[in-house]
């Protein structure tokens, strides 16, 4: 591959000489790397091997995503996934992706992991880096391993490693470390007895992923907990009744128990797994200035890291019938609003997605009910350099 130069000279042209780039210390171009932007060094990578080679090294990927949660502001992404199809819009960087599932299948879940996002359809198990653009498959466990069920992904801060969870036949566990070259690990015993529910509480906070389970001969519902570092399991028992979903609350588990309706908002907040200790809270329907309209249409969506209630709403909802989406023009259209409601200052602000075009959503041929019941809110979404 031709070197680029980078020339220097003096009055003397005797002494006039080129230096190549690959006379630059590594360290040096290291730390010049990590101050371009995220896309600017997936793009490099492709450039030279060297490059690649130092971009995509564990130290790297951890000081890039320590300069960058300084310096950078992350972004919110909206999510909507139909039968196939996979919709992502982000802010304030106003950019789409839409990703179609291969091999003829449809989309069951989803997750959004410090920066990635686990895909969970019919037919396989992939994870996407929307900041790289680059998707992988995890791979079928070898032999008579087990085939998949569920799963899951989770990320320890500790080591800045991603690892797969997954449930398989024959009553087994999986876990797979992301880029290190590794085969399954499969796990037959060392764990609570317990099935997984197929639901969509699964969450990952601060290393530890939980979800709904099936606890011992009762069948009783539970939640289980996997440590990502130390591969350990956890069976905690649910504090009341079942029918919420997981929000991580201040770095918290919590279960959001109550919806948008005058009764307010219900939190289960996990203090102690070891003693299975939650804490009760209540919190009062926010009083927010939008109009009775917006008010009635608006679904509350989870909490933010710093403990605001995400409602979304869009015009759009408005429209229940087929034939409707046939008039709607961009006139009518005003993109999508979330509303973020912080109960401890009693206060809200308000952020609108336009970068989202009429037509996309005619090409959806989603009802106005069906978009925003389909939809979830990615707060604090980070860029990830990891290399799939």
């Amino acid at each position: 591959m031709d070197q680029n130069k980078i020339d220097g000279s003096t009055h003397d042209d005797d002494n006039d000489r080129s230096l190549s780039i690959e006379h630059v210390p590594l360290d040096l171009m290291g730390e010049i790397l990590s101050r371009q932007p995220a896309k600017s060094i997936g793009r490099s990578r492709s450039v030279s091997k060297l490059w690649s080679s130092i971009t995509t090294t564990q130290g790297f990927i951890k000081s890039f995503a320590a300069r960058s949660s300084e310096s950078s502001q992350p972004c919110d992404l909206l999510i909507f996934s139909k039968r196939d199809k996979l919709f992502v819009f982000s802010f304030p960087q106003t950019e789409s992706y839409q990703f179609k599932i291969p091999r003829d299948g449809f989309l069951q879940r989803y997750d959004s992991v410090h920066g990635l996002v686990y895909l969970e359809t019919s037919t396989q198990l992939m994870i996407w880096n929307p900041t790289m653009k680059r998707f992988f498959t995890l791979p079928e466990p070898e032999g008579s391993e087990g085939k998949y069920i569920t799963g899951s992904l989770g990320y320890d801060p500790i080591d800045c490693k991603y690892k797969a969870l997954c449930h398989l036949t024959g009553d087994k566990i999986g876990t797979l470390t992301l880029g290190s070259q590794e085969s399954w690990r499969i796990l037959s015993q060392g764990f609570p007895s317990h099935s997984r529910r197929m639901s969509d509480c699964v969450i990952c906070i601060n290393g530890v992923i939980y979800y709904q389970c099936f606890s011992g001969l009762s069948l009783a519902h539970a939640i289980m907990s996997f440590h990502v570092r130390s591969e350990k399991f956890h069976l905690i028992n649910y504090p009341s009744r079942d029918g919420c979903f997981f929000v991580s609350y201040e770095g918290r588990l919590a279960l959001m128990v109550s919806s948008n309706g005058h009764s307010g908002i219900e939190l289960w907040i996990l203090v102690n797994a070891e003693n299975h200790e939650w804490v009760y809270k209540h919190f009062p329907t926010p009083y927010l200035r939008q109009t009775f309209w917006v008010l009635r249409d608006m679904k509350l969506k989870g909490v933010t890291d710093a403990g605001e209630f995400i409602y979304v709403y869009t015009p759009f909802s408005i429209y229940t019938r087929r034939g409707d989406l046939i008039h709607l023009s961009s006139d009518d259209w005003s993109g999508f609003i979330v509303i973020y409601f912080d109960p401890k200052e009693n206060s809200s602000r308000v952020v609108k997605f336009l970068g989202i075009s009429i037509d996309d959503l005619k090409r959806l041929r989603v009802l106005g009910s069906e978009l925003i019941e389909g939809l979830s809110v990615v707060t604090n979404h980070i860029e990830s350099l990891m290399s799939l």
